[in-house]
């Protein structure tokens, strides 16, 4: 299992030992998921007025797993159903691209295990708006058609979004770190489009490469350099 986070209680991402925010922080939570991995970004909202960020300013908390052995997969889906409960209740703001359709892979993995909150999430996915006292949804692939989050991501100013998650090779750890990066950074993403769109964030250009590595840099540093 490959596992990366920068929040102190990775189970309570809105309880008042996370970071980097202060308590009684308004939070926008960004899911992105696969059938073996997920990661989810915890970005703060602003409460009266749109913040202008740069690579440098942007702050944030995310929480990344990935399966390495089939054995694990059950783990990842404990993970991300526990952190949608939180956030489906918690969050103002819960985003994803397609979600809904990323939770249906995942459930079918999940091997009859509880999911409580990926079932009642992708549920609420299909069948917006949400339930008064509940999150916000947010889809940022809800225009119809093939578009991609990449091409999303390009009409946003949003730079450099990784390519594709790479196929699991026989080593099975460099292709657990990778998806890790991916995830994280496809979240973030996910996040600034949502909160853009909520007129609490505003950029001139972002580059999701170097946000995401002044954010993790500790807790991806076996990864190798990466190519422009």
């Amino acid at each position: 299992m490959r596992e990366a986070t920068n929040l102190s209680w990775t189970d309570t991402p809105f309880g008042g030992a996370r970071r980097p925010f202060a308590d009684r922080t308004s939070l926008l939570a960004a899911f992105s998921v696969n059938a073996t991995a997920a990661a989810a970004v915890y970005l703060p909202l602003p409460r009266t007025r749109s913040l202008t960020v740069t690579d440098a300013t942007v702050r944030f908390g995310f929480h990344a797993i990935a399966a390495e052995v089939p054995a694990e997969t059950a783990a990842v889906v404990t993970s991300v159903d526990a952190q949608l409960v939180q956030a489906r209740r918690r969050a103002a703001i819960l985003a994803g691209h397609r979600l809904g359709d990323q939770l249906t892979a995942l459930t079918a993995a999940s091997a009859g295990q509880p999911i409580r909150g990926i079932t009642a999430v992708r549920a609420a996915w299909h069948s917006q708006p949400s339930e008064c006292g509940l999150a916000r949804l947010h889809d940022t692939g809800r225009q119809p058609g093939p578009v991609t989050l990449a091409d999303i991501c390009a009409g946003y100013a949003l730079h450099a979004l990784p390519a594709d998650f790479p196929l699991a090779g026989a080593d099975g750890f460099w292709a657990a770190s990778q998806i890790l990066r991916q995830l994280v950074a496809y979240a973030l993403a996910i996040a600034l489009i949502a909160a853009r769109n909520a007129d609490r964030y505003q950029w001139e250009a972002l580059h999701l490469d170097a946000v995401v590595e002044a954010a993790a840099w500790d807790q991806l540093t076996d990864l190798p350099p990466r190519i422009p």
